[in-house]
């Protein structure tokens, strides 16, 4: 290996100071306007001189550096006249803060001198390292915010996130004050977030942030992070550099630097109300904003300049329509979002300008997260509803009182599946779809390789119920099925209705013996339980983003140590299984449209029955009340009908109709205040005003009733993996190596079948481009997908072998498998001592019991690796070449030796 020269290692040395200091490094050709701050080696000034090392900062010049052997004396005037000389050098087409340039430095690896050549004064300092741009941003009274930013490094950051900080960082120096970052479940958004706050907070004016999170028990989460981020200069906690709080009280630690809350506490911080450290701000639990938009109060706590950044988490809700005009009163503030599943409203309000794409399907492909398999379970309730027979007992539970009655059924009605689990509760269903998934989660799932088929042990399973009624019913049946007695905690509830959610969702992710989750949506977004292996939607979803939120509770990868400890028959978490009980994967979801207008108040009807008691029966009121009563006496019965009639003196329809005649037909005097007599207005609504009985009557209508067959029945139809899946699957993956066979250099060689060697990384080529097109070519997946079409003709993987499930080499007989030169599937390590043996038993073959246990010891290395030659042992086996060189008579006629049987065991060719 050649020397390095004295100037070189000066070279190396210097370049290092420049990384510690936050300047990137580059050539001329290799410069771009958004590296924050750059060193250009051999810059090119006027006259063809060059520059040694050419300061620039966000896009501008600010000095040079002399570079100088280590022996050199860089304080001598040669030297120094030369580097000064630079600074009045530069070209007109390089832009400058300066000319000629501010600052001077040289260097021989070893000492630093520094000059500002702004003071004619001035004398050379000894530093002994460089300026960070922070402080040459000082020096310059630079009033660009973001000029002070050090280069960021790519150590310790997924590279989706260093592109998308820096990109952020772009935009906000370009002038941008809005900006979003699309990021996968599990690309580790709340970890960008804490990267990007440092960098901001310690090298940028910013000084207050605000983190919005989506839920309390998310602001928890989030905080956790903050403390446990450690990417920073000095390697200390994030919170022992800058204090983070958790919004817990009306007040703000003066010292704060951020602060984290959800939308709703920081609305009542505005309006200085107390602030009760609980969870009671989760109570909703659906992706729809039905909410009024809300009014700020007249003097606001916080002035709008109060944060100079605010950060979004999950900033796809649409819950944020509702609450616009409290992101809107910090007007100053920038933003940013962070999303998995961004919608049209994310874009509009982010003035979409996206800054990082990182999308599921990509994160997958990186191994950042684990695909899934669908598991299909029909029953004829679920698709087709039922029937509840002329005499059958049932359960009528009346839903604004409680009150619970054991009726017969008077004639034969039917129900709809869109009825079922709202008006209608069929235990059977529930029963049957969780007695099917027990039974099928060891003998059709988790089988390859096998795991003991311990229900104590049920692989993590999150079920998505369709409201918090239906959740509770899915505990109490979950427990007869899997034989749990009602006080144990295989099987639990977490609701809004739950009490502590975040006790619940950490012991859900930390105890062996809570195996079953029962949830609506308050675990569908941001929670982090890595152990889960099975999603179970016993719910539809209409909307793409919360689908996509769903499925993302599964997709985080763990390790297998890790799964072990809260799974202990688990084997490794390599996908997830997708356990489809509604259908809810066989159609299309909508994405929700941005709003144009605030949402209009949406008033209870139990307040606005309150309201017109009182007297409030102004315009408004009452056109509202008069389209209640519309629509409840369309969606009533006959007998509910008569029976608020009976009660009321006079029906909906009528008394509606009188409501809007009286409005439509100016009939009625001005509503001036509460205070005055308004009779005629309290004549239209007087038979609910002074009737408690008929408010009751109506609300009891509005609220319905629901139906429990006692105990109903159902029956399967069918259950299984999606063959239709399966088979597209596998077509689509034979049809891209066909034709790709003359473009990939490992499918050439595979498809050629003449015994080409193939090396390890033509492989790992090839596996990235099948997951570039495909999520579904994971060769694992690919493998399930084969098995499923080909059950006879494919090999299961061994449970006691990983190596054979995740070698690279599989990807050699799928693609052999594909293109028919195969009719059997099988790994080349089930097949490896067999075919070793057959290699060494040609009787042409004089090997000697020597070179036999020689060649013995590198099958393992050729069934993964695809190809050996005595170089690749001489890397990792220097003993064992050398022994092979002299068994065989020298090196060629060993590697002649490893040629024949790296192509016998891998393409069964002899030579």
């Amino acid at each position: 290996m050649n020397q390095m020269k004295p100037e070189e290692k000066a070279r190396v040395l210097i370049d290092q100071m420049f990384a510690d200091a936050g300047w990137q490094v580059v050539d001329r050709h290799h410069y771009a306007p958004n590296i924050s701050a750059a060193a250009i080696e051999e810059g090119l000034l006027k006259g063809n001189l060059e520059a040694d090392y050419f300061l620039f900062l966000s896009g501008k010049a600010v000095g040079v550096l002399e570079a100088k052997r280590g022996e050199k004396d860089i304080t001598s005037f040669k030297v120094v006249n030369q580097a000064e000389n630079y600074v009045h050098k530069v070209p007109k087409t390089y832009q400058t803060y300066s000319n000629p340039l501010p600052f001077v430095y040289i260097s021989n690896g070893k000492q630093v001198l520094f000059k500002d050549m702004r003071n004619s004064d001035s004398e050379y300092q000894e530093l002994g390292r460089i300026h960070t741009p922070k402080e040459i941003k000082s020096m310059l009274g630079l009033e660009d915010e973001f000029a002070g930013l050090p280069v960021l490094k790519k150590k310790g950051l997924r590279t989706c996130q260093y592109e998308g900080i820096k990109a952020l960082e772009e935009s906000f120096r370009n002038g941008q004050r809005r900006a979003y970052m699309v990021l996968a479940t599990g690309a580790g958004k709340t970890y960008t977030a804490c990267m990007a706050s440092y960098r901001f907070l310690n090298y940028t004016p910013i000084r207050r942030i605000l983190f919005l999170v989506d839920r309390n028990n998310l602001g928890k989460q989030a905080e956790e992070e903050f403390g446990k981020f450690k990417l920073t200069d000095n390697g200390d906690p994030f919170n022992t550099i800058f204090a983070v709080n958790r919004l817990k009280s009306k007040e703000i630690p003066k010292d704060a630097n951020v602060v984290i809350s959800t939308i709703q506490r920081l609305f009542s911080l505005l309006k200085g109300e107390d602030i009760d450290d609980s969870d009671d701000d989760e109570n909703y639990e659906d992706d729809n904003d039905n909410q009024p938009a809300v009014q700020l109060p007249l003097n606001p706590t916080l002035l709008p300049n109060y944060f100079d950044l605010i950060i979004i988490d999950e900033c796809h809700r649409s819950i944020y329509g509702s609450w616009r005009a409290v992101l809107d009163y910090f007007k100053s503030a920038r933003m940013l979002g962070l999303t998995a599943t961004p919608g049209p409203e994310t874009e509009a309000f982010f003035n979409r300008n996206c800054v990082a794409n990182y999308t599921l399907e990509k994160s997958i492909a990186d191994g950042v997260n684990v695909d899934y398999r669908i598991y299909r379970i029909k029953t004829k309730v679920t698709e087709d509803g039922g029937a509840i027979r002329e005499g059958e007992k049932v359960k009528k539970v009346t839903c604004y009182t409680g009150k619970v009655e054991n009726v017969i059924n008077s004639k034969e009605q039917t129900y709809t599946k869109t009825e079922l689990n709202r008006s209608i509760i069929n235990p059977a269903q529930i029963k049957l779809i969780l007695e099917t998934y027990r039974d099928a989660v060891y003998t059709e799932m988790f089988v390859d390789p096998p795991r003991e088929p311990r229900m104590d042990y049920l692989p993590k399973t999150l079920i998505f119920a369709l409201n918090d009624a239906h959740a509770s019913n899915i505990v109490k049946i979950a427990r007869e099925v899997f034989n749990k007695s009602d006080d144990s905690p295989f099987v639990q509830k977490i609701t809004y209705s739950s009490g502590d959610s975040n006790a619940l969702i950490r012991s859900f992710r930390n105890d062996k013996d809570f195996r079953i989750a029962v949830t609506v949506t308050l675990v569908a977004t941001g929670t982090d339980v890595k152990p889960i292996e099975v999603v179970m939607f016993m719910r539809d979803v209409e909307s793409a983003s919360l689908y996509t939120q769903m499925k993302g509770r599964g997709v985080r990868t763990i390790g297998d140590e890790q799964l072990k400890i809260v799974t202990p028959n688990a084997h490794s978490k390599d996908l997830f299984y997708l356990v489809d009980a509604v259908g809810v994967t066989e159609h299309e979801k909508h994405l929700t449209p941005p709003a144009t207008n605030p949402a209009a108040p949406v008033v209870p009807l139990e307040a606005l029955l309150e309201q017109i008691t009182h007297g409030n029966v102004d315009d408004e009121r009452l056109r509202l009340l008069s389209g209640r009563l519309s629509r409840i006496n369309y969606k009533a019965g006959d007998v509910d009908r008569e029976k608020f009639k009976e009660i009321a003196g006079i029906g909906m329809k009528e008394m509606a109709i009188n409501i809007y005649k009286a409005l439509e037909g100016g009939q009625l005097p001005e509503y001036e205040d509460i205070n005055q007599p308004n009779i005629e207005r309290k004549s239209l609504v007087a038979a609910l005003a002074n009737n408690p009985d008929a408010r009751e009557a109506l609300l009891t209508i509005y609220k319905g009733t629901v139906l429990r067959l006692i105990p109903g029945e159902d029956e399967l139809i069918s259950k299984g993996f999606s063959l239709e899946e399966a088979k597209a699957t596998s077509d689509a993956f034979e049809t891209y190596v066909k034709e790709h066979k003359d473009e990939i250099e490992a499918l050439r060689i595979i498809y050629n079948n003449d015994g080409a060697p193939i090396t390890y990384s033509m492989l790992e080529d090839l596996k990235r481009k099948l997951l570039d097109a495909n999520i579904k070519f994971n060769p694992s997946l690919l493998w399930n997908t084969y098995s499923l079409l080909y059950p006879n003709n494919v090999t299961k993987f061994s449970s006691e072998n990983k190596n054979e499930r995740d070698s690279l080499t599989n990807i050699i007989q799928l693609v052999r498998f594909a293109y028919k030169h195969i009719s059997r599937l099988d790994t080349l390590h089930s097949t490896a001592n067999q075919f070793f043996n057959l290699w060494c038993g040609h009787v042409w073959r004089n090997i000697s019991d020597e070179q036999r246990e020689l060649l013995k010891q590198v099958v393992n290395y050729i069934v993964a690796n695809g190809f050996c030659a005595i170089s690749d042992i001489k890397e990792l086996y220097v003993t064992q070449a050398s022994q092979l060189i002299k068994s065989f008579g020298g090196r060629e006629q060993a590697d002649d030796a490893l040629l024949s049987l790296s192509q016998f065991l891998i393409y069964r060719k002899t030579a």
